[in-house]
């Protein structure tokens, strides 16, 4: 059996979304990861999830959407607890690991450390569907929902130094299970607009007298500070620690002047457009940084024993930069013609229509053993991907398999954008 690591869980949390609470989140779990730890970064947001933007240059995203996730896991175990028959009392310890579910982030971190990704679930057709039909209260009830998670607790705390859960907003069974069931450690995110503080610490101390024997430790973390309207931000700092009184717990005085002076996450305009690491978007050193004040906050989360990001190599820095930074979108003029070779005479038809519009056209016979890198296709500057949707197109099995896939994905994490054309002979 593997070591028993005795790792921690953390859940970040926000009850308002716009805090930018899952970039503080995956910026953390990278600094945890370069320090030498076995991380796991799980996405719980399950009706918006979007953890993955911030690893995509280090996730293949087929491979990614291909792998159960968390729903995934939940539906499984479901379906096994209907079943009646005569069981061990452990049996649903083996539907709970999580190991063999996550992904690892494609990157060489010193010391033995790791990063694995947990999705929300497979991405296909029928997520939304599976996600909208859970019945919360019937899992507990009626499934055993308690010690499912109770088991994946212990599975993530056994194999893992650090697990961040990123919670969905709000008030939800679902964000019960994350901020209650599962951490050791809540970190609960918000802005100084006053719905954001009075929600949050009204959550904060709901847990704190509810669940008091559960002694989760509760850390309030304001985000996306701009400095540029100071006496706002003065006054929204004195609400929240007004209405936060008493966390983190045990913390008076001057001890608690240095953490909230210690955890404020700033807002910086570069990183609202896009999902960067502020790991590889900023340099080393920078006092004021979104860096700096993510490996602050990590230094409070592991009490003090992590306390920065190793050096990155600066030439490898600013080339994952470029990987991150979106680009713009391509050019309508380059269109994907796939088809099978039954349906010759539709691709010429096609092709003379849509050039006659301005359009340049490639055609790709999805049979071809070159098929994926054909010299005519334009590849990543490819706008639409269109299926010639013929009745021996869908039964050819390289046909039906791009059918199926759906929309590939670019470097950047987006979509093309795919436009089946049904063609077939009629009377």
């Amino acid at each position: 059996m593997a070591e028993n690591r005795d790792g921690t869980v953390i859940t970040f949390y926000s009850y308002k979304g716009g805090t930018g609470r899952t970039m503080a989140l995956a910026n953390c779990a990278w600094i945890l990861a370069a320090n030498g730890y076995r991380v796991l970064a799980v996405d719980w947001d399950l009706e918006a999830p979007g953890l993955h933007r911030f690893f995509h240059p280090f996730l293949n995203l087929r491979d990614l959407e291909a792998t159960p996730g968390l729903i995934n896991l939940i539906t499984e175990y479901q379906e096994e607890a209907r079943r009646t028959g005569e069981r061990a009392p452990d049996w649903h310890r083996a539907y709970a690991r999580v190991r063999p579910h996550a992904v690892t982030l494609d990157w060489s971190f010193p010391s033995g450390g790791s990063l694995d990704f947990l999705s929300a679930g497979r991405r296909n057709r029928d997520y939304s569907s599976v996600v909208g039909r859970m019945d919360w209260d019937h899992f507990y009830e009626h499934s055993g929902g308690g010690q499912f998670f109770d088991a994946m607790g212990d599975d993530m705390r056994h194999h893992y130094d650090y697990t961040l859960i990123d919670s969905r907003t709000g008030l939800s069974d679902i964000a019960d299970i994350c901020t209650v069931q599962m951490p050791q450690v809540l970190v609960v995110c918000f802005t100084l607009s006053d719905q954001s503080i009075d929600g949050a610490s009204a959550v904060a101390r709901y847990i704190e007298e509810r669940y008091h024997e559960r002694g989760i430790r509760i850390l309030p973390v304001p985000t996306r500070i701009d400095e540029g309207e100071k006496e706002k931000a003065d006054a929204g700092r004195a609400l929240a620690r007004e209405c936060f009184e008493g966390f983190p717990s045990g913390l008076r005085g001057e001890a608690a002047d240095v953490y909230w002076g210690t955890v404020e996450i700033p807002y910086r305009p570069f990183y609202a457009y896009e999902e960067v690491l502020a790991t590889f978007g900023d340099p080393p050193g920078l006092g004021s940084s979104l860096l700096a004040a993510c490996e602050r906050l990590t230094s409070v989360l592991t009490d003090g024993q992590v306390t920065g990001l190793p050096p990155i190599d600066e030439a490898l820095r600013n080339a994952h930069v470029a990987a991150f930074t979106r680009r713009r979108p391509a050019s309508p003029a380059n269109i994907v013609l796939n088809h099978v070779s039954e349906d010759r005479m539709w691709v010429e038809w096609l092709t003379a229509v849509l050039g006659t519009a301005g359009f340049r056209t490639f055609p790709v016979d999805v049979r071809s053993p070159h098929a994926g890198r054909s010299r005519e296709e334009p590849g990543e500057e490819a706008h639409r991907v269109l299926h010639i949707a013929s009745p021996p197109y869908l039964k050819s099995r390289a046909g039906r398999g791009l059918w199926d896939s759906g929309p590939a994905p670019d470097r950047a994490g987006g979509r093309r954008q795919v436009l089946p054309v049904r063609v077939g002979d009629v009377r």
